[in-house]
């Protein structure tokens, strides 16, 4: 497709591990805003929660939400957050709350939470 000249020229770019590091960190921040932007805008949105403990016993937060973007269903990974503390149904919703507040969503837009019977995700 391209000829000789363009490959040598893009040998010769530099990227060191940190930078490859910070560009992929450029980009997943940018599509994070792009997704809260896109809940912000939606007139709804419904969300799926999951708490799963990792093989070196890491609780694990996983938020998926769904939502309207331009009269189309999306669905996108949310939050993917490690719980250190407790694992009850509270500090799983603070967990989730906090995001919301830090990124500015509505629970009032929200018309629908997902989970399993997991104690946790019941509040017990």
């Amino acid at each position: 497709m391209f000829g000789e000249e363009h490959v040598q020229k893009i040998k010769n770019i530099p990227l060191s591990n940190s930078t490859v590091f910070r560009r992929i960190k450029d980009m997943s921040i940018d599509i994070e805003a792009n997704i809260n932007e896109r809940i912000k805008i939606s007139p709804f949105f419904s969300v799926q929660v999951d708490e799963s403990t990792d093989v070196s016993d890491l609780s694990i937060l996983l938020v998926i939400v769904r939502y309207l973007n331009v009269n189309e269903l999306e669905e996108n990974l949310l939050l993917c957050y490690p719980l250190t503390k407790r694992c009850t149904g509270e500090d799983i919703f603070n967990a989730i709350q906090d995001y919301f507040c830090e990124n500015e969503i509505d629970w009032a837009k929200c018309c629908g939470v997902c989970a399993d019977g997991g104690k946790s995700m019941s509040g017990c």
